[in-house]
């Protein structure tokens, strides 16, 4: 039903001015009076103005009345229906009014909590706590707060967070708000204990990773030395003994030299992965054009019988660890070298373009690409998509790459046609990676 609009309150004086108004226009409808009205009609005519005071009274009182009602069922919803039990207390603990909620921590129908003690569905272990948390409510008149447990009849005990206050300063009556606690500190618990194991975990596969790495470098010295003996001798057998060693023992002397230094530039990468995976990151702010315009001038140094054309687009700043950037770089450089060989002209494109909340950077070439059915071994150690001997490599260069991106909080991805050339892209977030403390 539509309510009506609620009159304003009137005063004395504007309540008999619109009574007179409403009884003049009643009056126009009737036959008029004569010229000269006797007091009795004058006494009628007060009576009459007096009885449309009292009904436009009455309309505002019950309208006054209505919304009083609707204010009170609104509040009775949203004290009923609250996600948390609403207490009223008096000094004895005892219980002078409960919300559903309430009721439904104690397990109890509501009318039947009325003027029974909370403390009875305390546990035996939490009423000390409670008894004083409550004389400290009506002794100190100020907010207290408790945590203690509940106990219902067939049901596990309920950990509840109490919050209590007396009200204008009055001692007879408290009002507690009760909240059931137990999932929240049962969830606290859970990840508190997921927060340890993975603490455990990284401590140990922190040393896992420095024996690893001490594991890396005693490796690579234990087989340098012979990997140098096994090369120096075959070399001293190919010039001491050059004219007397046929062609097929020239080549497999010269295969075990080359295998030699194969396996040395294998210990090097293996060594600069560890690096890479192990090392912390150092950050701050690097212009990235100089690392790439060292590396260029520096391949353009080696390279003096080729053809490359470096096209270093504007790369602005980023913050970075500048060594680890370099290896970055310096790998997807030597690796458009290396790929465009037998191009005429090599052309080798840098650039970057700036994201939402990153940047990204891409390294393009016009050499002899790859199939993208494979893009899967590129970031994969020891996976070598050419096999041509043209193209020496171990396959650490670019999951090393791939590590460094990845711990920057990047990402790094590669596009391909075989024979039309490659594009490797990569991206660092705007801003630094925050670092867990552990």
């Amino acid at each position: 039903m539509k309510k009506k609009p609620a009159i304003p309150s009137l005063d004395a004086a504007e309540l008999r001015s619109q009574a007179e108004a409403k009884l003049s226009e009643r009056k126009k409808k009737t036959v008029a009076p004569p010229a000269t009205e006797p007091d009795p009609q004058r006494l009628v005519h007060e009576l009459e103005v007096h009885q449309i005071e009292l009904e436009m009274q009455n309309e505002e009182m019950l309208q006054s009345r209505a919304q009083v009602e609707a204010g009170l069922r609104q509040y009775t919803d949203l004290y009923d229906f609250a996600p948390i039990g609403y207490f009223t207390l008096v000094r004895d603990g005892a219980i002078h009014q409960v919300n559903l909620a309430g009721a439904n921590l104690l397990g109890v129908e509501r009318g039947a909590l009325i003027k029974r003690r909370f403390g009875v569905f305390v546990s035996a272990r939490s009423r000390t706590t409670f008894s004083v948390f409550l004389d400290d409510v009506f002794t100190s008149g100020s907010n207290e707060t408790c945590e203690v447990t509940l106990q219902k009849d067939g049901s596990a005990p309920r950990l509840v967070h109490i919050e209590a206050i007396t009200k204008d300063g009055q001692r007879e009556v408290c009002y507690a708000v009760v909240v059931d606690i137990t999932e929240r500190k049962q969830m606290e618990q859970k990840l508190n204990e997921a927060y340890q194991k993975i603490k455990t975990h990284t401590k140990e596969l922190e040393m896992i990773n420095e024996n690893l790495d001490s594991f890396a470098y005693s490796v690579s010295h234990d087989l340098r030395a012979p990997l140098r003996a096994i090369s120096g001798f075959a070399q001293v057998l190919i010039d001491t003994h050059g004219d007397k060693v046929n062609e097929e023992m020239r080549h497999y002397l010269n295969r075990i030299s080359e295998g030699a230094k194969k396996m040395g530039q294998l210990i090097d990468d293996l060594l600069g992965f560890s690096r890479a995976t192990r090392s912390e990151i150092k950050y701050e702010k690097i212009n990235v054009e100089n690392i790439v315009n060292d590396l260029a001038k520096a391949y353009r140094d080696v390279e003096l019988d080729r053809d490359i054309e470096f096209i270093v687009n504007p790369l602005g700043e980023v913050e970075a660890d500048k060594e680890m950037l370099k290896v970055v770089f310096s790998n997807l450089l030597q690796n458009a070298v290396k790929f465009t060989i037998d191009r005429k002209k090599a052309r080798i494109e840098i650039g970057s373009e700036q994201k939402e909340d990153h940047i990204q950077f891409y390294v393009k070439d016009n050499g002899i690409g790859f199939d993208m059915r494979y893009k899967d071994k590129l970031f994969t150690a020891f996976q070598r998509l050419q096999t041509d001997e043209r193209f020496t490599g171990t396959g650490i260069g670019l999951t090393t790459v791939k590590r460094i991106v990845t711990k920057h909080g990047g990402n790094i991805w590669a596009k391909g046609e075989v024979d039309r050339g490659a594009e490797f892209c990569f991206t660092l977030p705007s801003k630094r990676m925050l670092k867990i403390d552990t």
